[in-house]
């Protein structure tokens, strides 16, 4: 009997470790789109207990969101290694606890129609997901009672700079993709993307990206599925700053003739028009939606470069190279 449930506490430790792992580095690759998504649920909260829960806790999204996916990832590695048995299940209790009360909150009230779990990787119903938690509270909750008889799987010690250095780099990898771009893209708008394809019925008669709208349906009319296009985005063109504005201003300087170029952006129509000319930048901006605009980048702004409706490179504002370089940057792309 000791043996099969120290073999049953064996494999609690892997999958929940190996579960956490997951779900924690899919959360730092993208913890800007983490961050929509705690944004969403704030949203929410707001709208059904008239608490203030997006005024207070809206501004703070991406902190929130960072700390939760380092600590997600973290606490996996340290059951794995066995380090901080007490500290480490008494969090993924805590933790599962509130993921269970976030799903099935979502799955009751069909509120929010995906948690976020693995981010755009797995879609999982309110559903699935409540049922996902429910199971892993089971073992979580199995680990928490035979906290005793977890062991170090390495030598103890390695285990304080293993755990806490391996926290260091999740941090640092969290902080590098929220600054640029994640490492791994698994929008609808990632490099290499047909839009030209994807924008047009398949064979059962409907597109494979139904909510955005093409700027030549706009007052721009720029069709950006056609030849060299570059679209340039902002979510909120009056909250660009003006580094930004520099790095946008030094992409469109110096561009070929033959690229032409675009902006989206979901700020209301009297900025699109005047912001431009305020700025000094000869773009014309059309309307997009929040939602798509931050599925096309995670970023406050950037750029995408087309060819034939094919989407070559995308950069955060951070990272916009220097349009007279168009010749090497689109051929490395």
């Amino acid at each position: 009997m000791h043996a099969k449930r120290d073999v049953f506490l064996g494999l609690s430790r892997i999958l929940v470790g190996v579960l956490f792992t997951i779900s924690g580095l899919i959360k730092i690759n993208d913890v800007r789109g983490f961050a929509y998504k705690l944004d969403e649920y704030f949203e929410v909260f707001q709208k059904h207990t008239d608490l203030p829960f997006h005024e207070l806790l809206s501004p703070w999204s991406v902190g929130l969101a960072g700390v939760i996916a380092v600590a997600e990832t973290a606490l996996a590695l340290f059951l794995l290694i066995g380090y901080a048995r007490h500290l480490t299940t008494w969090s993924l209790v805590s933790m599962i606890l509130f993921f269970t009360f976030l799903t099935a909150y979502s799955a009751i009230t069909k509120a929010v129609s995906d948690c976020g779990c693995f981010g755009e990787v797995i879609k999982l119903t309110p559903w699935q997901s409540f049922a996902k938690d429910v199971v892993l509270l089971f073992f979580i909750g199995y680990l928490f009672l035979k906290r005793e008889e977890i062991a170090p799987w390495i030598p103890r010690k390695w285990l304080l700079p293993v755990a806490w250095g391996m926290t260091g780099v999740f941090a640092g990898m969290t902080y590098y993709f929220y600054s640029y771009l994640p490492a791994i893209d698994f929008l609808p708008y990632h490099t290499g993307k047909n839009l030209k394809e994807a924008l047009s019925p398949g064979s059962r008669g409907v597109p494979e990206i139904t909510d955005y709208v093409s700027t030549k349906l706009t007052d721009c009319q720029i069709d950006e599925l056609t030849g060299k296009v570059l679209i340039i985005v902002a979510l909120r063109l009056e909250a660009l700053r003006e580094p930004e504005i520099a790095q946008l201003r030094q992409l469109i300087e110096g561009l070929p003739s033959d690229v032409r170029v675009v902006g989206v952006t979901a700020s209301p129509r009297d900025v699109r028009t005047e912001w431009p000319r305020s700025k000094g930048l000869p773009i014309c901006f059309a309307p997009q939606d929040q939602t798509v605009l931050k599925a096309m980048l995670r970023a406050s702004s950037g750029a995408l470069y087309l060819e034939e409706g094919v989407i070559r490179a995308k950069w955060p504002w951070r990272r916009l190279p220097k349009g007279s370089e168009l010749t090497s940057w689109a051929s490395s792309s």
